[in-house]
């Protein structure tokens, strides 16, 4: 089809075509050749805006301000930025971000679902009020705490009827109030007032911390009942840790809460939420739909024999290599007869020679298509070694492995070509080299921990066989070697300290490079005829070799027979 038969196609059929579209950068390429196809697929392009700097929520705000033709098109929009990126002091606290929000919620028409991830909480608070009065489509909802948490008369807490919700807290909570009790935070209750008594048909619900609970109560989530609650997770939230356990006969509160929820099917906890020595307490007929689980070895210990339904599973507290350890994983997964998606992480004290780890985690889930892999402070195997370890799984479409790299390791490139060639029936994978020291409670992707990172997506041919890598690579940027002095800037609003004696912040953000480019997997499959054919390493061009040597010879013999 032809570009002017393209642009006369009916709008609803536009957007089927773009459907197809796997790359939003061919969405977007699409969408940039001509004005009549950009207005046709801005629904598509502009559906879901995820922001992740400072200076791209200001430059991308700004223009859809301006822009209210596309602003409509908005249904969900993510807004990112960390105080430890490059760019934080292109806006502090997040004023001006707030401020751009405020001005353009009457413009999000469609807006469905609005999350805020930053250090600190939005500092204009009138933001909250324009989105609750602009957006009627407004349902989900997703904030942050820091060093500032909300007043009581925040307009955060107005919402009603909403569908889904998170709450994160972040480093700064922890620095200064991590001493603070549930009647030291007026706040709090107001809180979860909204989510329990105004919001009845809560779905989703996303607490990754909250604070202390006195001695003996209970946390309200206990007595909260959603009917229509699907997905859980939580954090460090202390809920009835402190409560005794009460009559032989009772429920604890949370387990009463679970056993409430049926519909449940994402399930993420902690051991401060939830201690794995009260999951046999829970009625084995409990959660009969839960398909996704999040928590430690101890928790799936306790789930798996019951729930063998589980298809999705990520074990959160890294494991400690020991002699016993791939037993113990092995006999823990062997109960999951339905798992497809698996993300672990183990912990290596010493060089670790045998492959006894992989090859047992294999053979207890030969239905995998999704695999997480990362180890920890000791270089334990090199890349190819471990995809052929992995390369037995049929299913396998997916890959992600972060591993510290050996001292003879290959370059991302040679690992990622070897990969394909031990998995050549994967989609996509992921390689990450991290560094030794890293702390695993930090995501070493997110937060741009890692020495070197690269998403490689591989194309294959009519018959299914691979021909090329699309790469898509991040390295650090070189950095100057010296520092340049700083200046003291006056500023209208006071940074906020942290106090002396305190936890240390979390690392810095490294500035990345990023390199897009092509990998031909077959160098010599462009060179089918004349002197490239000749010239190429192959059995090909041997047998061409030795054609062309025998038919020289055979000419010479007749050259010198008739002449």
């Amino acid at each position: 089809m032809n570009y002017l038969n393209l642009t006369v196609l009916p709008g609803d059929l536009l957007l089927e075509v773009t459907s197809c579209l796997s790359s939003r950068t061919d969405i977007l390429n699409l969408a940039l050749s001509s004005k009549h196809l950009f207005a046709s697929i801005s629904p598509v392009l502009y559906a879901h805006v995820h922001l992740g700097t400072a200076e791209q929520c200001q430059r991308t705000l700004s223009m859809l301000r301006s822009c209210p033709n596309v602003a409509r098109h908005i249904q969900k929009l993510y807004v990112r930025f960390s105080s430890a990126s490059s760019d934080y002091m292109v806006d502090i606290n997040g004023i001006t971000v707030s401020a751009l929000l405020r001005e353009l919620a009457p413009k999000l028409d469609a807006l469905h679902t609005f999350i805020w991830d930053a250090d600190e909480i939005p500092q204009c608070d009138d933001m909250w009020f324009a989105l609750r009065m602009s957006c009627p489509r407004l349902r989900t909802l997703g904030t942050c705490y820091g060093s500032v948490i909300p007043s009581q008369r925040s307009h955060l807490l107005e919402f009603k009827n909403l569908r889904g919700f998170s709450l994160t807290l972040k480093h700064g909570y922890y620095t200064h109030h991590s001493d603070d009790f549930q009647d030291a935070l007026p706040f709090d209750g107001r809180l979860w007032d909204m989510l329990i008594r105004r919001s009845p048909d809560l779905e989703e619900l996303h607490v990754l911390g909250g604070p202390l609970i006195l001695d003996g109560t209970v946390h309200p989530l206990c007595n909260a009942r959603w009917p229509l609650l699907h997905s859980l997770s939580l954090g460090d939230l202390m809920l009835d840790w402190s409560s005794g356990p009460g009559l032989m006969s009772s429920k604890r509160p949370f387990i009463a809460f679970l056993e409430a929820h049926q519909r449940l099917r994402f399930f993420r906890t902690s051991r401060t939420a939830l201690s794995p020595h009260m999951l046999p307490s829970l009625d084995p007929s409990a959660l009969p739909h839960l398909t996704h689980f999040a928590g430690s070895l101890e928790h799936l210990q306790a789930l798996a024999p019951s729930h063998p339904q589980i298809t999705h599973l990520a074990i959160e507290e890294p494991l400690i290599i020991r002699d016993l350890a791939p037993l113990l994983v092995a006999g823990v997964l062997q109960n999951l007869h339905c798992l497809t998606e698996l993300r672990i992480a183990f912990i290596f004290h010493s060089s670790y020679e045998s492959g006894n780890l992989i090859r047992n985690l294999v053979s207890t889930c030969p239905g995998l298509t999704t695999l997480e892999i990362t180890c920890a402070r000791r270089s334990s195997f090199k890349v190819d070694t471990l995809a052929k370890s992995v390369s037995c799984l049929p299913r396998l479409r997916h890959l992600r492995l972060t591993l510290v790299p050996v001292a003879t390791e290959d370059s991302l490139r040679v690992c990622a070509s070897h990969v394909v060639q031990a998995i050549p029936r994967l989609h996509s994978f992921a390689l990450t080299f991290i560094s030794a020291s890293i702390p695993l409670s930090l995501t070493p992707v997110n937060f741009g921990l890692y020495e070197e990172s690269g998403n490689y997506v591989i194309r294959t041919d009519e018959h299914g066989l691979p021909h090329s890598l699309s790469c898509t690579e991040r390295r650090p940027a070189p950095r100057l070697p010296f520092t340049l002095p700083s200046i003291p800037i006056p500023l209208a609003v006071p940074l906020l300290t942290f106090p002396p004696f305190t936890s240390p912040s979390p690392p810095r953000e490294k500035k990345m490079r990023i390199q897009r480019f092509l990998l031909n997997l077959r160098p010599g499959a462009s060179k089918h005829s004349g002197l490239g054919l000749m010239l190429e390493r192959s059995t090909a061009g041997d047998e061409v070799r030795v054609l062309t040597v025998v038919v020289a010879l055979s000419g010479l013999a007749l050259w010198g027979f008739f002449g």
